[in-house]
């Protein structure tokens, strides 16, 4: 029965002690958070870039990106590729941003994917070089978007349908 698996519930409550940027406010100074890419590229070199081993479709935009990936989806997989689909948030479970043709992936892929990227999630920069006050540890996102990546790659799709988060140019989608 869905919802009984052990190792999925574990992977859950793992994912849910990382920083949630979407809805926690960073604690820190009064100033801004400062964003830039730097952790999410050290995890992404840690998992061995598997965003690169398939090739994407990368959506971004202020209105309907959500809907406009989820079409392309869907279109790329009527033509008969095999799809990976990234998107966020999620209605009702986590599984649901990471689909492999048009299906969300298993409680036992996803509480797998979990386990295996765990103990990466630290990128090993602390103080002045990390200025945005996350800690060294990837964000939620940052990890479900490695997850995503690891995911498409392992599966072997022939392509990733990517849609951007909370923002453009630092998302950690790029």
């Amino acid at each position: 029965m869905v919802g009984d698996n052990s190792e999925y519930r574990q992977a859950i409550g793992r994912l849910l002690s990382l920083v949630d940027a979407e809805r926690n406010r960073i604690a820190g100074p009064r100033q801004k958070a400062i964003y830039n890419l730097e952790r999410m590229e050290r995890f992404v070199e840690r998992l061995g870039h598997p965003h690169r081993q398939v090739p994407a479709l990368h959506i971004a935009g202020t209105k309907g990106k959500g809907s406009t990936a989820a079409m392309c989806e869907s279109a790329l997989r009527a033509a008969g590729l095999s799809t990976g689909f990234y998107s966020s948030p999620h209605l009702h479970t986590f599984r649901e941003r990471l689909r492999r043709n048009g299906q969300p992936v298993s409680e036992e892929v996803f509480a797998r994917l979990v386990a295996e990227l765990w103990p990466l999630r630290h990128t090993g920069q602390l103080g002045a070089d990390n200025p945005d006050g996350l800690g060294d540890a990837v964000t939620l996102f940052e990890f479900l978007t490695g997850m995503a990546f690891c995911c498409f790659a392992e599966a072997g799709v022939e392509v990733q349908v990517i849609e951007v988060g909370l923002g453009g140019r630092l998302d950690a989608t790029n």
